[in-house]
């Protein structure tokens, strides 16, 4: 059987109100997991625009023998820069929030076969070497510290929101 700690607040109408909106908004994450999904975005699109990764590292260059494959393919119709050339990749960025999730990926960009254009620049390959995307670590699963402190000073706005700063 589960027991509960039953608390009334006998205080002001002002604190009544008060706590009564803190337990609605953590009731409803969703404006702060939408919040989390448009910041861890935004951090993408600005690494797309200063062309490195989440540890703030330099994307490598694409190597002499992709540029010459591309100017054959292209023949000059395409104005492209590093994981740019058709802007169908950066496009394809899109973000989602639920009450309990947020994410931020880009849609299934395949290269003709199984793998996905997006997912072996965040992994690097024999071939190529990684451009990471989203991860600062792809086999750890983990973020840039920019990217943390980013979604830390997000979490900490939505409780001053909430708690009023307290």
């Amino acid at each position: 059987m589960a027991r509960f700690l039953r608390i009334e607040v006998d205080g002001s109408a002002e604190l009544q109100a008060f706590l009564q909106q803190a337990v609605r908004r953590l009731q409803r994450p969703a404006e702060l997991m939408e919040a989390l999904a448009a910041r861890l975005e935004a951090s993408v699109q600005e690494r797309f625009d200063r062309k490195v990764d989440p540890t703030g590292a330099a994307w490598a260059p694409l190597a002499p023998a992709t540029l010459e494959k591309y100017a054959d393919e292209d023949k000059g119709r395409r104005q492209g820069s590093l994981l740019q050339r058709t802007g169908q990749m950066r496009a394809s960025l899109t973000s989602a929030a639920g009450a309990d999730f947020a994410e931020v990926g880009m849609s299934r960009l395949s290269d003709g076969g199984e793998w996905s254009i997006p997912l072996l620049h965040e992994t690097g390959t024999r071939r190529m070497p990684r451009r990471g995307i989203f991860l600062a670590d792809p086999d750890a699963g983990t973020l840039g510290q920019q990217d943390e402190a980013l979604l830390t000073e997000e979490i900490q706005a939505f409780l001053d929101d909430v708690f009023g700063g307290a």
